[in-house]
């Protein structure tokens, strides 16, 4: 076999009927491709926020269960925070989705109200790694100013996000309040929010004087960004900060953070059960085309195979062509799809604002199962050949 490549021969022989098999295995390489890139875009767009803030510990309400829950608690831990050893800074995050509603009254968009992540941190505190956040605060002093995400989705929002001064005259509303926009920076949409403003503590307050009835607004805080000095164990700093702070908040690493939000979204809600049900899907349908490109491939060759077998070759030798045949299929199918689906990709990211990403570990996932679920196609198909008597094929 490996002085005469029968495999690539068989494969070859016929190129109308390896065109089919290649399309069909494209396709059943886009459905994993599609299902992979979604799952991943929920789990890493889930945790952008955490990897575009500072610190090295995060305080949250005890009964915060996910970043989008909006569940607060009193900024006094935060003071307390402060005076625990080992701690450089200790600033205040806010946030408000639910009654962020943003109203666009452009001659180009609609007026029709839609939910948007506002943020707030003091003007100076280094909450963000975000560079343009830090430019952006000379302006951000100004009365009711806030600066929006660039990836926000634009079916939403059809902002002018490209033209400053076209961004700065725009006629928005936020709760009811007309709010200058006088800049932009790049954070992106998730699952939850489709869009993201980040503004001053004395704007935020202004937009949401109701998150405490008859009180202070930021008076309750969603989110402690912590900073250590430098050489502070983060382990150890957390453990501290916890037996402080007591059983109202509590407190993470950056990876403990990241772990907890991810490991929501992929044990406690249903959507990583469907992407996971998807990729299934797109294996299954995958190992029936092959299939059935290789029993045909088979069958129309038997009495050939019956002559091989009569010679003396053995099953090693037709397990051993067919796996081969397998592994051309899967290389065949799988470069068109992972090309239509890196398109795919980027139009997804455009109109989504989701971090829909071709990482070399998801073209490595999808190929490895791509030659698993060609392979495995090929050993069901070569069943028949193997159980075959040769006198019987003639």
């Amino acid at each position: 076999m490996l002085k005469t490549p029968l495999a690539w021969k068989n494969l070859m022989h016929d190129r109308r009927r390896l065109a089919t098999a290649v399309a069909g295995i494209g396709f059943a390489v886009l459905l994993m491709f599609v299902q992979v890139g979604f799952q991943n875009a929920l789990y890493d767009s889930q945790v952008r926020l955490v990897d575009a803030l500072r610190g090295d510990l995060f305080i949250t309400s005890r009964d915060r269960f996910a970043i989008a829950a909006e569940t607060r608690f009193p900024i006094q831990r935060l003071y307390q925070a402060q005076s625990a050893p080992g701690v450089a800074g200790v600033y205040p995050l806010y946030t408000e989705l639910t009654t962020s509603v943003f109203k666009n009254f452009g001659s180009h968009a609609s007026s029709k109200g839609h939910q948007i992540r506002s943020m707030a941190i003091r003007l100076g505190d280094p909450v963000f790694h975000l560079p343009a956040v830090d430019e952006s605060i000379p302006l951000l002093r100004g009365p009711l100013t806030a600066i929006v995400d660039r990836q926000s989705k634009p079916a939403k929002f059809a902002l002018p996000i490209d033209d400053p001064d076209a961004l700065s005259n725009a006629n928005i509303e936020v709760s009811d309040r007309r709010l200058n926009l006088v800049g932009t920076f790049d954070l992106g949409a998730d699952f939850v929010n489709e869009g993201n403003l980040i503004m001053g503590t004395a704007t935020f307050g202004k937009l949401f004087p109701h998150r405490v009835p008859m009180g202070d607004p930021l008076s309750i805080v969603d989110l402690g960004v912590v900073e250590l000095v430098d050489g502070a164990n983060p382990e150890q700093a957390r453990d501290t900060l916890a037996e402080l702070l007591g059983e109202q908040v509590g407190v993470f690493t950056r990876e403990g953070f990241r772990g907890k939000e991810m490991k929501f979204w992929r044990s406690t809600t249903p959507i990583g059960a469907v992407f996971s049900a998807g990729k299934v899907i797109g294996f299954v349908v995958g190992v029936v085309i092959c299939y059935q490109v290789i029993f045909s491939g088979i069958s129309d060759h038997m009495p050939e195979f019956a002559t091989l077998k009569a010679m003396g070759y053995g099953r090693w030798y037709f397990i051993s062509l067919i796996v081969v045949e397998a592994v051309w299929l899967a290389v065949f199918g799988f470069l068109p799809g992972a090309m239509v689906s890196t398109g795919l990709y980027q139009w997804l990211a455009a109109q989504t604002g989701l971090l829909m990403q071709m990482t070399p570990s998801t073209l490595g996932f999808v190929f490895a199962i791509t030659v698993v679920m060609c392979v495995a196609s090929g050993l069901l198909a070569v069943r028949k050949l193997l159980t075959a008597d040769p006198a019987s094929l003639f």
